[in-house]
């Protein structure tokens, strides 16, 4: 139990480290775009994708205490991502957007679960 309280913790700190690194975000206007997506610092990038390995950490944990499956959603993750480091996957999302200027106002989430974890899944 103080395993799964801790990993709350993490996951609400780097939210919030997040949110308030990034005004634009910490205001409550708009979507974590492409464009806010790189006029954001490397550790904002970070603590989100921190943020949301931890709540895969965390389902995950759950699932097997529970002996049941994961969620589809997990289980994508992590297939797609495994053992990447945070560092990994924002250079992943980085290096989509750079290859795709056009599609910059395209939501950070929207990019991760189509573009680079939906391939990954086997046909």
């Amino acid at each position: 139990m103080r395993k799964l309280s801790a990993l709350v913790v993490a996951l609400l700190t780097a939210c919030m480290l997040f949110l308030a690194g990034n005004p634009a975000m910490a205001a409550g206007k708009g979507e974590l775009t492409g464009t806010l997506w790189q006029e954001s610092t490397q550790n904002e990038k970070m603590a989100l994708i921190y943020g949301m390995a931890s709540v895969i950490a965390i389902e995950q944990t759950i699932a097997d205490r529970q002996k049941a499956k994961p969620t589809p959603f997990v289980a994508c993750w992590i297939k797609a991502f495994g053992n990447t480091s945070p560092k990994a996957i924002v250079e992943k999302i980085d290096s989509w957007y750079a290859a795709h200027p056009g599609e910059q106002e395209r939501e950070v989430f929207n990019v991760l679960w189509y573009e680079l974890i939906v391939p990954s899944i086997p046909k």
